[in-house]
């Protein structure tokens, strides 16, 4: 299991990292465009500003074609940036291009079980399904991540994200995501538990503390 940021902000990314448990950050264009202009001038500033493993980047127009500026940000680390393109027609056709050249992709707004089917035919790494957009929208449905999860034949990773309060995070989890990505507000209260709070007081008291 993996935990991971959903954050754009390095703020954001510093703080996560001190946290101790957090492997990774995604972004998004909407995430991006909150705190830069130049996205691609970010990405580079947020590997440097962390070693997670992973940084979730998806492409955004501003840098000209998708496919251009995905291959410009893989190049900025090849063993730490994971691309994400969108689970659509067009998606699948970029993914099917960009695998082709060695990159890791990920599907992201796997809102369908259909995603994962995909997803392994053109050899995508992982798919993203937005988990509390599954529970409000109708079409979807509360167990997409079971469903994703039951349609698995391969190593595929379910990264579960639009995680909005820890049961969401908790469920995820339960219902076979490998990973979850949450806001920063999300993840410093995954452990913040009343029972566990006074078990640390309790201990904290044993020799005057």
């Amino acid at each position: 299991m993996a935990v991971l940021l959903d954050s754009a902000d390095l703020n954001d990314v510093s703080a996560a990292a001190a946290l101790g448990f957090v492997t990774g950050v995604t972004t998004n264009p909407t995430l991006l465009r909150q705190v830069t202009d130049d996205p691609l001038k970010h990405a580079a500033e947020l590997l440097a500003a962390t070693d997670f493993p992973e940084v979730y980047y998806q492409p955004t127009g501003a840098h000209g074609e998708l496919f251009d500026e995905a291959l410009q940000a893989w190049k900025l680390a090849p063993e730490r940036i994971v691309l994400k393109v969108p689970a659509t027609p067009a998606g699948a056709v970029l993914a099917q291009r960009l695998v082709r050249e060695g990159v890791a992709v990920s599907l992201t707004a796997a809102q369908s079980p259909n995603a994962m089917i995909i997803a392994e035919a053109v050899g995508a790494a992982s798919v993203i399904p937005y988990v509390d957009r599954a529970w409000r929208d109708p079409r979807i449905g509360n167990d997409l991540v079971r469903q994703l999860s039951g349609l698995r034949r391969k190593n595929t990773r379910i990264v579960a994200a639009s995680v909005k309060n820890t049961g969401q995070f908790t469920q995820a989890f339960a219902d076979g995501a490998d990973a979850v990505t949450a806001p920063l507000g999300v993840l410093t209260q995954v452990l913040v538990h009343p029972a566990a709070l006074e078990a640390e007081e309790a201990f904290s008291g044993e020799y005057g503390r």
